[in-house]
């Protein structure tokens, strides 16, 4: 079921009972992008993957949850499920709520277009929400806003000038304040003035009109009006109308969080499918702004989510490994509902709130949720006949899956294949790998031709002057640094002094220094001078060693011909980068 700003109030009670009586839970999102600036490496370890989701979480906005509870009924062995498909979208309830800004990602946009993501609904009718800070925030500024108003109800304001501009409105104003007067109408209002008009009209019936009653109203569009009452005593009973209001405004501005809030607090097993950036939105946008280090983030993790299993992480290991092929989320649920795997029955809880395995809706965040959970019901059975256990539901509890317990699926990296939240990450051995400083010029074909001798190699590019590169064969690693020498052309560095340089970098950053790119590596003793100053490398010619060896010795004869002595050479202009030289400009001769 579709959930928006119009349906979720009356629909909250019935998600809630939904969250709290789950044998677990399955979320899922859909986002306005995906990678901000840092593509990820296969040779991220777990906190440098991190500075990079959290770069992502804190710049992109997930606009679509998918919640997909599942309900275990022991007598027919079957599951229930009841889906709902939030729309969210941060709207500012009042000129001191946060009003986000954030950034798009045209590849993801286009994907969702081509699977009909409606965002006119989304603009239109998505649900708001606050963190829990900024709503304590909100909520204590009103208070005190309103502590003010009811302080000073009484009480002249200082007495402003009216200008002259404004005596036709105020004339204007007094009539139809002694027209109502004269007549049986209890209550009027007065619309279609600004702040400073409103407070013109304050003034004016306070001094004119003391027998009226005036206070603020905002109408349900937002536009702010003054309403008029015969009955003084009304004017408190207004008030106090009104202070409620602002504080239900507030609470119901929380919104979505709400749900959020519900789930942590139900402890439930939370199941995803490749679902570290579903965690990392989810906790930046509706609990907290994600923390600069991984330990805390893990920590964080663990406080909000203290169960959660990554289905990704379990296709993509024994025993799964060896019979699912493909872990996207549509092929590993084809592959669950065959042989040697077996479906159970899975039904809607509630009418209209559940999918079936025929809806096909892949990419609406509420339909991953359900094939989410079903391809993890499918698993786990397969885990119980592999252990010799008999069918039955599952839950935090459930032995079984305690080896994928609070385990994120890190991708594209072999050697770490989770993100450890419940204890330390695997720490890889990567002698085979070396971090190279190459010219610009370089391509993967010039990187690889310098490892030639050692067999086959993987590059990996960092930036467009660093790259990582793997050796196939293992063996050859201890040779290397032996043989290969840092040149003027390129730098070689080993994994280890790459972690080492980056360790270095981070305790600069720390003491407040000017912290380079974490790139940087310390300097070698071979490229530093007599005075332990860097060395220069020399400049690049552009000769790539694919040139090199390409045109062979010609091109060495080429760098040994000398310049020939040539005449005195013309005036001419050539634009520097970086350097703005200190004397006039001089026009040269245009022909």
């Amino acid at each position: 079921m579709d959930v928006t700003r119009h349906n979720f109030k009356s629909l909250l009670p019935d998600i809630e009972e939904a969250i709290r009586t789950a044998s677990f839970i399955c979320i899922d999102g859909e986002f306005t992008g995906l990678n901000a600036y840092r593509g990820i490496s296969p040779f991220d370890l777990p906190d440098q993957r991190y500075d990079k989701l959290q770069e992502s979480a804190r710049q992109f906005l997930l606009m679509q949850f998918g919640l997909c509870t599942f309900h275990y009924d022991e007598k027919s062995d079957s599951y229930s499920n009841q889906a709902y498909n939030f729309y969210v979208w941060p709207r500012p309830c009042s000129r001191q709520a946060p009003d986000p800004r954030f950034l798009c990602q045209t590849s993801s946009l286009d994907f969702l277009i081509s699977q009909n993501f409606d965002f006119n609904r989304l603009f239109r009718d998505g649900i708001s929400y606050l963190r829990p800070a900024e709503l304590e925030k909100l909520r204590a500024a009103t208070l005190e806003r309103q502590e003010y108003r009811r302080n000073n109800m009484n009480t002249p304001e200082q007495k402003i000038a009216i200008p002259a501009d404004q005596e036709a409105f105020l004339s204007t104003v007094c009539d139809k304040l002694d027209d109502f007067i004269k007549s049986e109408e209890r209550t009027i209002e007065i619309d279609r003035c600004n702040s400073f008009q409103r407070r013109l009209v304050y003034q004016t019936a306070r001094e004119k009109f003391p027998s009226l009653s005036l206070s603020g109203l905002t109408r349900p569009g937002g536009e702010r009006v003054i309403s008029v009452s015969k009955d003084t005593d009304n004017q408190k009973k207004l008030a106090d109308l009104q202070d409620q209001t602002e504080i239900a405004d507030i609470e119901e501005a929380f919104g979505f969080s709400k749900v959020i809030q519900i789930i942590s607090e139900s402890q439930k097993l939370v199941i995803g499918h490749n679902m570290v950036l579903d965690v990392c939105h989810t906790l930046n946008q509706f609990c907290h702004p994600l923390p600069e280090t991984y330990m805390d983030f893990k920590d964080m993790v663990s406080t909000v989510f203290p169960n959660i299993i990554d289905t990704k992480l379990m296709a993509n290991t024994i025993p799964f490994k060896e019979e699912i092929y493909n872990s996207s989320l549509s092929e590993l649920f084809r592959i669950v509902s065959e042989k040697p795997y077996v479906m159970p029955t899975i039904s809607a809880r509630k009418y209209g709130c559940g999918y079936t395995e025929a809806d096909d809706k892949y990419h609406e965040a509420g339909y991953d949720a359900f094939i989410t959970g079903l391809c993890f019901i499918s698993m786990h059975r397969r885990l119980t006949k592999l252990c010799g256990s008999k069918p039955r539901g599952v839950d935090a509890e459930t032995m079984e899956i305690k080896p994928f317990l609070n385990k994120l699926y890190l991708m594209k990296v072999s050697d770490i294949p989770y993100m450890n939240l419940g204890g330390e990450d695997i720490m890889p051995e990567r002698s085979h790998v070396f971090y190279l400083s190459i010219p610009r010029e370089w391509k993967t074909p010039d990187v690889a031709l310098l490892f030639a001798a050692y067999g086959g190699v993987n590059v990996f590019w960092v930036n467009d002057t660093s790259v990582f590169v793997s050796l196939k064969e293992r063996s050859w690693s201890t040779n290397i640094l032996k043989e290969m020498k840092s040149s003027g052309m390129f730098e070689i560095h080993s994994y280890d002094s790459y972690l080492q340089g980056l360790q270095k970098e981070r305790e600069r950053s720390l003491l407040g220094g000017n912290a380079q790119s974490s790139a940087v590596l310390p300097v070698k003793p071979d490229t530093l001078d007599t005075n332990g100053q860097a060395k220069k490398r020399s400049a690049n010619s552009g000769i790539t060693p694919t040139l090199e060896r390409t045109f062979g010795s010609g091109v060495q004869e080429e760098r040994e011909k000398k310049r020939p002595v040539s005449p005195e050479p013309k005036t001419t202009f050539k634009r520097s980068k970086s350097v703005v030289e200190d004397k006039a400009f001089e026009e040269p001769p245009w022909d």
